[in-house]
């Protein structure tokens, strides 16, 4: 008999946990990565690391070690792109949120010109109403001297 097969259950540790991001990493502009380069490890975001690698490149290019050189570009190269991704994410955030608001502007002056035609349209009513009172008024004074 199996006593923790409750807590088990309640506890996965990990396991069976699903991806909500269905295959994609969220970073930012400020996530720091630590890079197990070549030349040991250096820590920073996407950006620093880029510029740490490409100084580190051309020092060993200077420096005649070609290998290290094109290694080290490799790993600069790399940084570069997750930087671009981050800011073309960045971008397309920015856009959507903008459209959100104008989308969410659009019904609020549309609610506005809806009123305004119907407030409108109330006042017209309540001309033709006056204006039939008054025909009526009229028409029933015509058929008191018409009595008369």
């Amino acid at each position: 008999m199996r006593h923790n097969q409750g807590q088990n259950q309640k506890r996965s540790r990990g396991r069976g946990r699903r991806n909500s991001n269905h295959g994609q990493t969220n970073f930012n502009r400020n996530t720091t990565f630590d890079s197990n380069g070549p030349d040991g490890r250096l820590r920073g975001n996407a950006l620093q690391l880029y510029e740490k690698y490409t100084a580190l490149a051309h020092d060993a290019n200077a420096a005649g070690e070609r290998i290290s050189a094109e290694a080290l570009a490799q790993f600069a190269d790399h940084y570069y792109r997750i930087h671009q991704t981050i800011l073309q994410a960045a971008d397309q955030h920015r856009r959507n949120q903008e459209e959100r608001q104008q989308q969410n502007r659009k019904p609020e002056s549309a609610a506005s010109e809806t009123s305004e035609k119907s407030a409108d349209g109330v006042k017209a009513a309540e001309l033709q109403d006056e204006e039939s009172v008054e025909t009526g008024a009229q028409s029933a004074a015509e058929a008191d001297e018409a009595v008369a």
